[in-house]
């Protein structure tokens, strides 16, 4: 136990910091030389490790990195970005508009991935309009953690919860979209009051805009646009119809890979291979840290109620508490890890109740502050290629209050709406 907290402890330093001083490595490599020293001091052997790696989680987030692949190849995200921020007629219309598209296509998709295509697009069009890129990169980050909350195509962590848990896509939505659409609604009216002075009611000319000319995306491919949007829709029927998500994403990767297959390599180079490795090095340490009786002591110290007869509000309040404090210490998909060996061990009563808890409150923790989840780190990254820059104190004037008000939102739902 002793050997496998001091690895532990090593994988997720790098994990949760990235920034030690003459130490570039990221959280991918962290994780696989966690893995490594797990197999290599004995805490896990090779066969073990090799057994820990869930295939279905990485089947899945492979299909649908395939499909949203030949969906931005296609032109779709530029297309939808184009006719969403075009009905914008003034600039805090612009920003309901970026909270509510974010919002929407990351309960959809991939909540990474969608903030990987708009941000660009979101600086480009708030630079034509001469607007503070900070508060929409802000709406864009925050509605795209929210809106993801509600669905297991929205996050790494929710497909992994579906998959450990065996909760439907259905079910998953039906229990969690009143908290996303509560959740979207505060983030719009808080960064509207936040940022009154600068974004205001006055109304944008339509030659201001000028977006049909907007260089940078991709043009759009009928027949290709048509087979993406084709397999990612019979991927959701068939998630619909309780078809394993391994299945169904791997089952539209191909249809899709048949379609377009005159670019399988373009698509290919857009699956974000690196979070791939970054979940099988973390099954192996989870499994190690499971197998020392290292996840019982962390976890049941931050108040574990896997043990919990039934689902109270203090259960719930205890959870969310704990995982918030994780998700911080190191991110959110690391944090729910931590928990399943114990959730999957809970009373079956209580079990469902907690697995969508453990779901609401990683997401919406990633909120807290600007490196609070992978989303966060990939808009303003990505955003700082262009010169743009939003400041750790900025951010946390949204961050803190949005991430406590919808927490509390999730708490009262869970509790009192939801009808468990």
């Amino acid at each position: 136990m002793t050997t496998a907290a001091v690895v532990f402890a090593l994988t997720y330093l790098i994990i949760g910091l990235q920034r030690l001083p003459r130490l570039h490595i990221g959280r991918p490599a962290g994780a696989l030389l966690g893995a490594v020293g797990m197999v290599a001091c004995g805490v896990i052997d090779f066969d073990a490790a090799r057994g820990a790696i869930d295939l279905d989680t990485i089947l899945f987030l492979l299909g649908m990195m395939i499909v949203l692949g030949y969906l931005e190849l296609s032109g779709f995200f530029e297309l939808v970005e184009r006719r969403v921020l075009a009905l914008a007629r003034s600039a805090r219309a612009l920003l309901w508009l970026v909270v509510g598209s974010a919002g929407v296509l990351s309960a959809l998709f991939m909540n990474d991935t969608i903030c990987l295509m708009l941000t660009p697009i979101v600086v480009r069009v708030t630079r034509r309009l001469r607007l503070p890129a900070a508060p929409y990169l802000i709406a864009l980050v925050t509605a795209a953690n929210i809106g993801s909350s509600c669905t297991i195509l929205g996050n790494p962590q929710n497909a992994l919860i579906a998959v450990r848990s065996g909760i439907g896509f259905l079910p998953f939505l039906g229990a969690l979209w009143p908290i996303a659409a509560a959740g979207l609604l505060v983030d719009g009216c808080l960064l509207g009051w936040v940022y009154r002075a600068t974004i205001t009611r006055d109304p944008i000319t339509r030659d201001s805009i000028a977006l049909a000319d907007a260089p940078g995306g991709p043009p759009v491919q009928g027949y290709l646009l048509a087979a993406s949007l084709s397999s990612a829709a019979g991927m959701v029927v068939a998630l619909l119809f309780g078809i394993r998500p391994a299945a169904a994403a791997m089952t539209a990767a191909a249809a899709v890979i048949l379609a377009g297959a005159a670019r399988p390599r373009e698509a290919l180079r857009k699956v974000d291979w690196s979070l791939l490795l970054f979940f099988g090095g973390l099954f192996v340490v989870m499994r190690a840290v499971e197998q020392a009786g290292l996840a019982q002591l962390v976890v049941a110290g931050a108040g574990s109620p896997a043990a919990a007869g039934a689902v109270t509000g203090f259960v719930v309040a205890r959870l969310g508490a704990a995982v918030a404090l994780l998700s911080q210490a190191v991110s959110n998909v690391p944090a729910v890890m931590l928990f399943v060996p114990p959730l999957q061990a809970a009373p079956a009563a209580t079990a469902r109740s907690l697995w969508l808890a453990l779901a609401a409150f990683s997401t919406l923790a990633g909120n807290l502050t600007l490196i609070g989840s992978v989303a966060n780190v990939i808009v303003f990254e990505t955003a700082r290629r262009d010169d743009v820059e939003v400041g750790f104190t900025e951010y946390l004037r949204i961050g803190v209050p949005l991430t406590l008000l919808t927490c509390l939102i999730a708490w009262a739902w869970l509790v009192w709406g939801s009808g468990f």
